[in-house]
């Protein structure tokens, strides 16, 4: 295996390169950091290829998203971290139950959710607006 490795790096002074950037990041890292990578790391090698398989889909998309998208991921997820163990089961619980609708049901949710959220908006507008004109308008006398 370190024979192939090693032609691998002579044959390729780009790979070499690679291997001395990830060395020095390697060597950056403090003990807990390092520890944190192996446990990632041996939790990948026990995961199902399958999941493994799904995961690196994940990423690809993720890599894809715009920045202002990606941001927003990290914000929601940040988010979601900040909830209480038993709010964040809840919502996971949801998710499942969503991923297992058939799709034209799930389409159809989701569709309904977001038309009721956009309601809402509107709504909260309405009385924004509403708010504004009252307390921004003439006053009245008497008051």
């Amino acid at each position: 295996m370190r024979f192939l490795l090693l032609a691998v790096l002579l044959a390729c002074p780009a790979a070499a390169h690679a291997q001395d950037d990830k060395r020095a990041r390697w060597e950056a890292m403090t003990p807990a950091e390092r520890a944190r990578v192996v446990e990632n790391f041996q939790r990948w090698k026990a995961m199902p290829p399958e999941r493994r398989a799904e995961l690196k889909e994940s990423h690809r998309r993720f890599s894809a998203l715009p920045p202002e998208e990606k941001q927003a991921l990290r914000q929601r997820w940040k988010r979601f971290q900040k909830l209480e163990p038993a709010q964040r089961e809840r919502l996971r619980e949801r998710f499942r139950r969503l991923k297992e609708m058939a799709p034209e049901k799930r389409e159809r949710f989701l569709r309904e959710r977001r038309e009721m959220r956009e309601q809402r908006r509107e709504q909260r507008g309405d009385r924004g607006e509403r708010r504004e004109r009252r307390e921004g308008g003439p006053k009245r006398r008497g008051r």
